[in-house]
């Protein structure tokens, strides 16, 4: 719920639905860049025969359903329109906003006789019936703008769509400044103006929508920050672009329809040893909390036996911590820290289990990356490296490290932050966080791993190309030991038999689901996190069957 400009919160109607998504629709919801995106829409009209203007006016028509389902409903709405497809699809929201009896103010910054194509046949058909088209074409018009503004319930972003490959200046960013200044909620069209469709790139000025109405498919920008943040609550309007066009596309959206599809079963005759053995390596004088999180976390996610093998001098620590963990004390050669002469018995450990998970609280030393060496080289288990793990990795010269993610026996799977994928891949970390699709894609290739790159937007990557972007979590994960949540949550549904790439993209939506739960504002710990899990799993299982509220025709991405 958004507050309105009176400071009530606005509600929602849910719609009861009247169509079903197809199955392929409920197991993935793919991600489409501005150009596969013009891709799809182009086949749909050249090659199915669905003309232009059908596809305009379907998009018209989801973004009316929404905003028609708020409450109170918008007495008055001012629609901005710029050129393109973009402004076409705000020509046909204001039309048919004001056949729904709403006061309508429809500003476009397109000249008479500017538009073309589809977006041309609904700016005469205005004209045609007498609708009051305002242009705001120079600074003189911006005053009586902001005087309909003022009068406004409702904005609703057509300004620019998908196209924009270019910085916002001049009269456009006027326009934009004035609309966040004015406090009235906003409804976006396909994506907040001033956005980059591809990365979220803020193109020097951008909408602040509350709510964003996407189209056929989400874009890439909607799901990285900062454009998710200047999203709002984003939702995927249906306008008949079948989803076979985006059959060939490798980056999708986690879904809670898709996490639950994934998850093993928990039949009731199931006993511990039903749901797998995990065992974690970590922890270090003073960081024995990591480690307790991490297997706690693995227990929280369902697997039936966790074992923590730590130095031996915290194992006392860690055992008044973990009732239910069974601990493995490690030889040291230093306090609190693992000798690397410690892999024969890990291995021998390995042998009875299911995953390894190495890395919470581990200290960053030459030790450890001696250690890393042998159960890379040897471990037949699937491998979950975070934290310690991989800052131990990044002690290594560059290509013995990529040489032995390569070689590892198992596809190894690991978890960075951005801190740590700087220190792995030699990058800033504003450099990791200005390209954080790309960059997992690619090192996932380079270094033959699966890779959860974390962070705001969290993304999962396969060698073979896939990208999963996540879109729960905020900043309630933002706090010392949630990455610790997320190894052993990782590691215990790969316990339970699901192959890694699943399990990292399942866990990363759970994880952020449970982060989500947690009451707003300030002061969550981790642990308030892990004790949200059991309400995650409840969530997603009632969520994944829910209709959108927003209608048959409206996949919503925010899971709360």
């Amino acid at each position: 719920m958004v507050p309105n400009k009176a400071g009530q919160e606005r509600r929602k109607i849910p719609f009861v639905p009247l169509c079903s998504v197809t199955a392929d629709e409920v197991r993935l919801m793919k991600v489409l860049t501005a150009a596969a995106m013009r891709e799809a829409d182009r086949r749909t009209i050249e090659e199915l025969g669905l003309p232009g203007a059908v596809l305009m006016e379907s998009a018209g028509m989801r973004v009316v359903e929404v905003i028609l389902s708020l409450q109170p409903v918008p007495a008055q709405v001012l629609v901005a329109a710029g050129p393109g497809n973009n402004g076409g699809d705000g020509l046909v929201v204001a039309r048919l906003l004001q056949q729904a009896g709403l006061a309508v103010s429809l500003w476009t910054t397109v000249p008479p006789g500017g538009y073309r194509g589809d977006a041309a046949i609904n700016y005469q058909f205005l004209m045609h019936r007498g609708f009051a088209v305002k242009h705001i074409l120079d600074y003189a018009a911006l005053e009586q703008f902001q005087a309909d503004l003022a009068e406004a319930d409702l904005v609703v972003d057509a300004l620019f769509g998908i196209g924009l490959d270019r910085p916002v200046q001049g009269l456009p960013a006027e326009i934009i400044e004035v609309i966040n200044a004015s406090g009235t909620p906003v409804v976006a069209v396909d994506l907040p103006s001033g956005i980059r469709a591809d990365s979220g790139e803020i193109m020097g000025v951008a909408v602040k929508a509350h709510w964003t109405v996407t189209f056929a498919f989400p874009k890439p920008g909607l799901l990285q920050h900062p454009g998710a943040a200047l999203a709002g609550e984003l939702m995927v309007g249906e306008i008949n672009i079948p989803s076979f066009l985006a059959a060939e596309e490798q980056a999708a959206v986690t879904t809670g329809e898709y996490v639950r599809e994934l998850l093993p079963p928990r039949p009731p005759e199931s006993h511990k040893g039903s749901f797998g053995r995990v065992l974690i390596t970590a922890g270090s004088t003073g960081m024995s909390g990591a480690a307790a999180l991490a297997s706690a976390a693995a227990l929280r996610g369902g697997a039936g036996l966790v074992y923590l093998a730590a130095p031996a001098s915290i194992c006392p620590a860690l055992e008044t911590q973990l009732c239910e963990v069974i601990t493995i004390p490690l030889p040291e050669c230093a306090p609190g820290l693992i000798d690397p002469g410690a892999s024969e018995l890990l291995l021998k450990k390995a042998s009875g289990c299911d995953v390894l998970a190495v890395g919470p609280g581990l200290a960053p030393v030459q030790e450890n990356a001696s250690l890393l060496k042998q159960l890379l080289r040897h471990c037949s288990l699937p491998v979950v490296l975070d934290a310690g793990a991989l800052t131990s990795l990044a002690l290594l010269p560059e290509t013995e490290r990529r040489a032995l993610l390569r070689s590892a026996t198992q596809t190894p799977l690991l978890t960075p932050h951005p801190g740590e994928m700087a220190s792995l891949t030699g990058l800033s970390p504003d450099e990791v966080q200005g390209g954080r699709p790309e960059l997992a894609c690619r090192f996932a290739r380079e270094w033959r791993c699966i890779l959860v790159l974390k962070g705001a937007g969290t993304v999962t990557a396969s060698p073979g190309g896939e990208i999963y972007f996540n879109p729960t979590g905020g900043p309630a994960l933002a706090t010392a030991g949630t990455g610790d949540l997320l190894t052993g949550l990782i590691a215990s549904l790969i316990a339970q038999g699901m192959a890694p790439f699943d399990a990292a993209v399942a866990a990363a939506y759970i994880h952020g689901l449970a982060g989500d739960l947690l009451p707003e504002g300030r002061g969550s710990i981790a642990g308030e996190v892990l004790a949200r899990f059991p309400a995650a799993f409840r969530r997603l299982d009632g969520e994944s069957k829910a209709p959108s509220p927003w209608g048959p025709f409206h996949r919503q991405l925010r899971p709360v």
